[in-house]
């Protein structure tokens, strides 16, 4: 142990980083892994600027892989190559996928009596998600459909969504807008990490740096599609202001591996390390 109560550098090689007696799991080793690939001055530990660089590239590369990966994955699944694939093409690759034979994913009984509970709910979400992006036909999607259905954060019409349930749920004076008050009323969805003072102080400088582009005092739909689009760099930026608040024990504005640790299921299901578990759960 270093005197600050952190393990040396030696020390976190050796065990972090390639441990045989077993201490260490997979999830730390991948933890480590992520850090020392941020760490891009080497100096052991991450600040702002490098977090919000790693994580911008992760979601880059996410999204990347998304489009390239409905490409094949639609194209497996056309099996008549009409350019559409079918719930019941789908659903039977699925549950293949889930370890039964061709026949009886062929001709299984829709009510899935005999599935087990966390399989048949994973059924329902997706059937759920798949009328949420059928338009033409509810029984088929197109290839642009299909990747609606797989990564709704590619979908401007769940951005659409998102942007009206927005304004529906702020918006008091009925002007299709909102003002820095009303943006300020959105409920803080992680309450144990911020008091109610930081949480409305947060809410006022996101509206006035990265909002309300134009500066009029109101932000209108438009502008809450550009900021509520994946790709806008400034979340990439949030994300990372938002993991050193909440692992930085020591107030330096840097974090080191052993903060990381110490939060590691908080990292793990974040956009650092998991962009795509992240991504789906906030759409």
């Amino acid at each position: 142990m270093e005197r600050d109560g952190h393990l040396n550098k030696q020390f976190r090689k050796e065990v972090l980083l390639g441990s045989t007696n077993g201490s260490v799991t997979e999830d730390e080793k991948l933890l480590a892994s992520v850090h020392k690939k941020a760490d891009t001055n080497r100096d052991g530990f991450l600040d702002e600027n490098e977090l919000e660089i790693w994580i911008a590239k992760k979601v880059k590369e996410h999204f990347q892989k998304a489009v390239h990966e409905n490409i094949y994955i639609f194209t497996a699944l056309d099996k008549d190559h009409n350019g559409r694939v079918s719930w019941d093409e789908y659903h039977v690759n699925y549950m293949i996928k889930q370890g039964f034979n061709e026949t009886y994913a062929q001709k299984h009984p829709e009510n899935h009596k005999s599935l087990k509970r966390k399989v048949k709910e994973k059924i329902l979400l997706d059937k759920a998600a798949w009328s949420e992006a059928a338009n033409s036909d509810p029984d088929a999607l197109n290839i642009d459909e299909f990747l609606t259905f797989r990564h709704p954060e590619h979908s401007h019409v769940s951005l659409i969504n998102m942007v009206n349930d927005i304004i529906a749920s702020l918006d008091d004076n009925g002007d299709e807008m909102l003002t820095e008050q009303e943006f300020v009323e959105m409920p803080d969805p992680d309450e144990t990490n911020h008091s109610a003072s930081e949480w409305k102080n947060e809410r006022i400088r996101e509206f006035r740096e990265n909002i309300d582009l134009n500066q009029d005092g109101k932000v209108s739909r438009e502008e809450l599609l550009m900021y509520n689009d994946p790709e806008n760099p400034v979340h990439s930026k949030t994300e990372a202001r938002k993991l050193i608040k909440t692992a930085d024990t020591n107030k330096d504005n840097l974090l080191s591996l052993d903060e990381i640790l110490a939060k590691k299921d908080y990292f793990l299901g974040s956009k650092m390390v998991d962009t795509a578990r992240s991504f789906h759960d906030e759409f």
